[in-house]
């Protein structure tokens, strides 16, 4: 597996073409009191699988300042992370983060992130930012032992013709600790 950046358009029949779907038998339930929010995670009787329209993919790396890619040595994406900045509050967003199923466990996850990371202080931002699903339960725990932090949700980000209703947005930061 080698790390390469994504060739916007050639890698557009790739990410169009990859699967970045997910199934939990949990999903985290957005608790708001008052002015505070917490996610209490609840189990569910039937699995919950997400999966994602293949443009979606292309456009995000598309739109991205950083894009790479975890190819295979048979030329098939095993993963891949976009990266937008965001000049006005000098943060980085993790516009993506995306694992095949087949090759997830084997820390490509952690590589990808690291590679965006490395892009982001390399270009001087204070933070970097994601958002995710709280159906998204694998990669909200994920990001937690990376080190992101929970900032908050919004309950009316999706289009709920588009989505589960179990589906908000929540979103997390990492401080860079860069001056």
């Amino acid at each position: 597996m080698d790390l390469r950046p994504i060739r916007w358009p050639d890698d557009a029949p790739r990410l169009q073409g990859f699967d970045a779907s997910y199934s939990t038998s949990t999903i985290f339930v957005p608790e708001v009191v008052g002015m505070s929010v917490a996610l209490r995670e609840t189990g569910l009787a039937v699995p919950f699988r997400k999966t994602y329209a293949p443009e979606t993919l292309g456009e995000a790396a598309a739109a991205a300042a950083f894009a790479v890619a975890a190819e295979s040595t048979s030329g098939a994406f095993e993963g891949f992370a976009t990266v937008q900045l965001q000049r006005w509050n000098r943060s980085a967003e993790l516009s993506a983060l995306f694992v095949a199923p087949g090759s997830r466990g084997r820390g490509l996850g952690r590589i990808l992130l690291a590679a965006a990371l490395h892009f982001a202080r390399s270009e001087r931002v204070r933070c970097m930012t994601l958002e995710t699903q709280t159906s998204n339960v694998p990669a909200i725990r994920f990001y937690q032992r990376m080190g992101f932090r929970f900032c908050g949700i919004h309950t009316a980000l999706y289009d709920p013709a588009a989505v589960a209703q179990e589906e908000v947005a929540v979103f997390f930061t990492y401080a860079l600790d860069v001056p």
